[in-house]
């Protein structure tokens, strides 16, 4: 960021969070984890605020309130960190009909797009459902840029595509091999939720994935793999399960004709295995 403080005063928006994070919020500030020992202080009023705390995914009904309080604040530092994963993105309600999202690409195709940055800017994300006490203590560290003075702790730094670590600390950078594009798993698996609920949805799509790979080893990919779902339907004794494969199986393929222009561009962004 840029910016050293030596304290910092905070103002709290709940941008209609499930006070998950607020309850977090609250934690830090409490006498066993002790915010102000680091400098930072809760302010009632927005115009002696330094920073500006949000937690929740931004509703419609919260929207002119966090706005105003933005545009009370002083015009300098005027931070704003966004608590929890809801207000870093949307969270599991990034596409509902309740959230303020102007997103061009609000949907499916997009992975995540809301939360409180549609009207505000964000300068520090502290993700988390909720964060820990100690992730907002962290998050708060780096704020006052003490953290390397006063944290104590494990990190570790992921390294671009393709370097080899140096150090202790510093990991290689990874994205699962999966039989299919991430973007063709991300989306399957968010569409899926809908289907077949949060708790199966793993099971199933790590069983059609494992399909697909089956599939793209035939010359005929789409009829080996309506052959290998069709064999599942017979072992399968869970209805729902048998209505989420062959929803899958349509989706995947619905998909697959829509980025198969783009595939060039997708393989160079993603890994690809098995073909796809």
């Amino acid at each position: 960021m840029g910016r050293r403080l030596k304290s910092v005063w905070v103002y709290h928006v709940d941008a209609g969070s499930c006070n998950g994070c607020d309850i977090e919020v609250l934690d830090v500030l409490s006498p066993y984890y002790d915010l102000e020992r680091l400098g930072v202080k809760v302010v009632p009023n927005p115009r002696h605020a330094d920073a500006l705390f949000i937690t929740g995914p931004l509703t419609r009904q919260t929207r002119i309130a966090l706005k105003k309080a933005y545009e009370a604040m002083p015009p300098k530092p005027r931070i704003v960190v966004a608590v929890g994963t809801c207000a870093s993105s949307g969270g599991i309600f990034y596409n509902s009909y309740a959230l303020y999202n102007t997103s061009p690409q609000r949907g499916r195709d997009r992975l995540r797009s809301g939360g409180p940055e549609m009207i505000v800017p964000i300068d520090m994300y502290i993700p988390g459902c909720p964060p820990s006490p100690e992730e907002i203590l962290y998050g708060v560290a780096q704020l006052l840029s003490i953290k390397e003075k006063k944290m104590k702790g494990e990190y570790w730094i992921a390294l671009p595509p393709k370097e080899t670590p140096s150090k202790e600390n510093e990991v290689e950078f990874r994205i699962p091999d999966r039989p299919i594009p991430l973007r063709y798993w991300l989306t399957l698996r968010e569409e899926l939720r809908r289907v077949i609920g949060y708790y199966d949805r793993e099971a199933v799509l790590n069983d059609f994935m494992a399909l697909v790979e089956k599939a793209f080893e035939d010359e005929n990919p789409r009829e080996k793999l309506h052959d290998l779902v069709t064999g599942y339907f017979l072992k399968e004794k869970d209805s729902r399960v048998k209505v989420a494969m062959r929803f899958l199986e349509n989706e995947f393929w619905r998909l697959y004709d829509e980025y198969h222009s783009l595939g060039e561009a997708l393989r160079k962004k993603y890994p690809v295995t098995a073909g796809v």
